[in-house]
């Protein structure tokens, strides 16, 4: 009798997986597929403003260090608002120079606020802003 028993028990574990058991394995490996995707398109949503700001960041970082090599009185460091446009159409540069804004007791400088902004992702506006003061060293 054990025999038979014994050999019944194999049977049946070896008729497989009943279609309810594979269906919810189903339902649960779609919904981590799901979650893994979800993933996939915000880290490639979140690499492309990224890479906008440090494009942004780049072009403001190095048009800073065009105006402090040039001179005191070069035309780029003249009192106003300047614009510039960027190849590729999707970022703007302006710099706005204003003299002696430290007050009267620093007189011989000029702050100047360079910014940088673009369109990421068809919809975001990203803004880069840096300030700096150019002195009229004699």
């Amino acid at each position: 009798m054990g025999a038979q028993s014994a050999a019944a028990h194999i049977s049946r574990s070896a008729d497989g997986f009943s279609l309810l058991e594979v269906l919810v394995a189903m339902a649960i490996f779609a919904i981590g597929i799901l979650a893994v995707y979800s993933m996939q398109v915000n880290s490639i949503r979140g690499n492309s403003v990224a890479r906008g700001v440090t494009e942004n960041i780049t072009l403001a970082s190095g048009k800073v260090e065009e105006l402090l090599a040039e001179a005191y009185d070069h035309a780029d460091l003249s009192v106003g608002l300047h614009q510039l446009s960027v190849s590729g159409g999707y970022q703007s540069m302006e710099w706005e120079v204003r003299e002696d804004c430290l007050g009267a007791d620093f007189q011989g400088h000029k702050c100047v606020q360079v910014r940088v902004s673009s369109v990421v992702a068809g919809k975001r506006q990203k803004e880069i802003r840096i300030d700096f003061v150019k002195g009229n060293l004699l």
